[in-house]
């Protein structure tokens, strides 16, 4: 890495004149040369997979309002005991709370007005069970916040090693063609970047999730439909291309 130096230079301009201190910077090293008779290229390439959403995230939430804190405060706090409970007839969904605040509304002109609110997250692989227990405390009063399809972590993590090895043999490929091209041949690999697998959320495909039959006096579970989530990797490569031998 470059570095710069302080040299401090003292100059007297006179008996009766100060010391005036003058700082020079050394001048940066300039960049080391290329290496003779040889190219360097920057070379990125993607491998990419379609996969089906596994999990199903619902985000709901309770609100209260009223014209004492404290009711409305009790009132979230049973409701949400409520709910609770409902989820525990539902093994296969993990129920986790979330924010809970409540406050005074001073966007009406009532002196004392408060509002209160606190939400419920439910995730599962079971889509089924998720809509079901949904379509449940939809009747019991809870808002619906967001209904999420998304690929688990860990199904994410099973195919990062696979898109990796496909990435790296995309960008090999390419870089003995563009030798090749050039008249040249691969002498090494400079350097080498590998991202982490993601969600690519601009591409989708449709993939229908049945809801369940509604049990009675129960509200109709939401209708919804996953789409199939696109992964993809990214690697990148700085390959050193030097003249081809003649034999």
């Amino acid at each position: 890495m470059s570095r710069k130096f302080l040299v401090p230079v003292l100059i007297v301009l006179g008996s009766a004149s100060p010391l005036l201190l003058v700082q020079a910077a050394q001048a940066a090293d300039p960049p080391p040369a290329a290496i003779p008779g040889k190219t360097e290229i920057h070379l990125t390439q993607q491998a990419m997979r379609v996969m089906a959403r596994d999990r199903l995230r619902a985000e709901l939430r309770i609100e209260a309002k009223g014209n004492n804190g404290r009711a409305i405060q009790a009132e979230i706090n049973k409701r949400m005991a409520a709910a609770l409970a409902k989820v525990k007839a539902y093994p296969a969904v993990t129920a986790e709370t979330g924010s809970y605040s409540v406050n005074r509304d001073y966007s009406t002109k009532e002196p004392d007005r408060w509002e209160g609110s606190q939400s419920l997250s439910l995730a599962s692989e079971d889509f089924d069970a998720v809509l079901s227990l949904v379509g449940d405390l939809q009747s019991s009063g809870l808002l619906m916040s967001q209904l999420q399809f998304f690929l688990a972590p860990e199904t994410l993590t099973a195919v990062q090693d696979d898109l990796t090895a496909t990435a790296l043999d995309a960008i090999r490929n390419r870089a003995t063609n563009v030798a090749r091209n050039l008249g040249m041949s691969i002498d090494h690999y400079r350097l080498i970047g590998i991202g982490n697998v993601h969600e690519d959320m601009d591409r989708s495909a449709g993939r229908s999730a049945s809801a369940g039959a509604a049990r009675s006096g129960k509200m109709s579970p939401p209708a919804v439909q996953a789409g199939d989530a696109t992964v993809m990797l990214s690697v990148t490569a700085d390959v050193v291309l030097a003249p081809a031998r003649v034999n």
